[in-house]
């Protein structure tokens, strides 16, 4: 912490100066801070560790974390200072510490809610990019999988939760979408109906962040 210290103070308006000269120099950088979620896909890698580094210009020690990974999938919070110029390192180790995979991106924070923004952490060690995303929210689509037949119809929902495992307030709106209608088509109430035999990825975004689930149609 910052110490400051008045040996003489003749005038009122000189100690009123000092203080003033003291106070800007403890103020946070960029005014504030924000907690976002890393969120990355590790299928088809051996990663077992997922390593977050923020840096900046006015960030004098660059913050480090882990990133918790469960069922092939590294997710958890990270805190960084509101600001420009912030930027974010993502690296992938396996089991023996050898990193397998790297990507960088620069972003703007704000205090509060920030849009997602995707990361590509391009392989060291093989040829299996990850698919990494940094954002105020997560979005789950639930069941991960359906199989249907050609004209039926079933229901997915998308589950939002912001880095506290929380749904976020207000009007939420989803924006559904299918990657090939010719197999299977999808409502903007996540309904999805089979169009063709086939298998397709069916997707929920929400203020950038996306969430996934596979439709598989039989004839």
């Amino acid at each position: 912490m910052a110490r400051c210290e008045l040996r003489s103070a003749p005038l009122a308006l000189a100690a009123l100066l000092a203080f003033a000269s003291c106070s800007t120099t403890e103020a946070p950088p960029g005014g504030g801070e924000a907690t976002l979620v890393v969120t990355a896909d590790l299928s088809g890698t051996a990663v077992a560790t997922v390593v977050a580094q923020v840096t900046g210009p006015d960030i004098p020690t660059a913050l480090v974390f882990n990133i918790p990974i469960a069922d092939r999938v590294a997710s958890g919070p990270i805190d960084v200072p509101a600001g420009s110029g912030r930027i974010l390192t993502i690296q992938a180790f396996d089991a023996g510490g050898v990193e397998t995979h790297s990507g960088t991106a620069t972003i703007n924070v704000q205090p509060g809610a920030n849009p997602t923004v995707a990361i590509v952490l391009a392989p060291l060690v093989g040829t299996v990019p990850i698919n990494a995303t940094l954002g105020s929210f997560t979005v789950t689509v639930l069941p991960l999988q359906v199989t249907l037949s050609i004209g039926a119809t079933a229901p997915l929902t998308a589950s939002i939760k912001d880095w506290n495992g929380n749904p976020p307030s207000g009007t939420v709106t989803v924006s559904w979408a299918t990657h090939d209608p010719g197999v299977a088509s999808v409502d903007q109430s996540g309904l999805v109906k089979g169009t063709g035999a086939g298998t397709t990825t069916i997707s929920a975004t929400y203020q950038g962040a996306t969430g996934v689930a596979t439709a598989s149609v039989g004839p």
